[in-house]
């Protein structure tokens, strides 16, 4: 089953999150940034790990948006930001009728815009380990 962590932030906080889960899935890649080095096809699972803006740079929209059912069978999210600005990347996920987990978004406070800065405390880890649990069991 393959699976991939892709990440648009800069803060260290979700970052290590997305290396957390990408252990958690047994990804077959490590966690990339979008867009990823490597092309996303026959994924099972891509979990985006995202800070969720008013506004997106180009080329992670038409990422979002290149996503579908024949490339990436499930689209899950890790976001840090407004439910609003969420539903922006949702709703770019959902452009080519990919299959989006959106019931089950993972809101993280992703602290300071600093790589350097990647405290994760015990709780919202405990979070993501069980958040990642629920995706993998929900797979279609």
């Amino acid at each position: 089953m393959r699976m991939r962590v892709l990440t648009s932030t800069s803060k260290g906080k979700l970052l290590t999150i997305a290396d957390e889960v990408t252990k958690l899935i047994s990804a077959d890649k490590p966690t990339d940034k979008i867009p990823s080095a490597y092309p996303c096809d026959g994924e099972r699972l891509v979990v985006v790990v995202a800070t969720a803006k008013s506004s997106y740079k180009d080329d992670f929209a038409r990422f979002m948006r290149s996503l579908k059912k024949s490339v990436t069978a499930n689209v899950a999210f890790i976001i840090d930001g407004s439910a609003e600005n969420a539903a922006k990347i949702v709703e770019m996920a959902k452009t080519n009728d990919a299959n989006v987990i959106e019931d089950n978004i993972l809101y993280i406070t992703g602290g300071l815009p600093f790589k350097f800065a990647k405290k994760v405390s015990d709780e919202e880890m405990k979070a993501v380990r069980e958040w990642t649990q629920n995706i993998l069991a929900s797979l279609k």
